[in-house]
């Protein structure tokens, strides 16, 4: 596993400004000093209109402790007016954001448990 470290990217535009905070390695329970360090920079310019936008491109794996400061991040986004977004999460790291809303579930169904009579009715209306 790949030691967790982030990179910030700021763009600024006449609506405001866009934070990217690109996370990279295992966000695990040891993780969540670093994300809490990316997540201060990120939120550093704080002007109204800021927009956060959480890149888990290459986010290997995601403990609680993480998961919960991504939900503290955007409880402060909503209170100061500022946009937050988690973006390409994958797998197992994207299920566990998932299920604390953080992100969309996968858009593709999983069909491990789907009943064997579902294919005699693909068709069928």
């Amino acid at each position: 596993m790949t030691d967790p470290r982030y990179e910030i990217e700021r763009t600024n535009h006449r609506n405001g400004s866009t934070v990217q905070l690109h996370l990279i390695g295992a966000f695990d329970r040891d993780a969540h000093k670093v994300l809490r360090a990316g997540m201060r920079d990120a939120f550093a310019s704080g002007r109204r209109g800021h927009r956060v936008i959480i890149d888990m491109t290459r986010v290997e794996t995601i403990g609680s402790e993480c998961i919960e400061l991504l939900l503290i991040g955007y409880t402060r986004a909503m209170r100061g007016g500022h946009g937050y977004d988690i973006v390409n999460a994958q797998g197992h790291v994207r299920q566990a954001l998932a299920m604390t809303g953080l992100c969309e579930p996968s858009p593709v169904p999983h069909t491990l448990y789907a009943p064997a009579w579902a294919d005699d009715l693909s068709g069928q209306v």
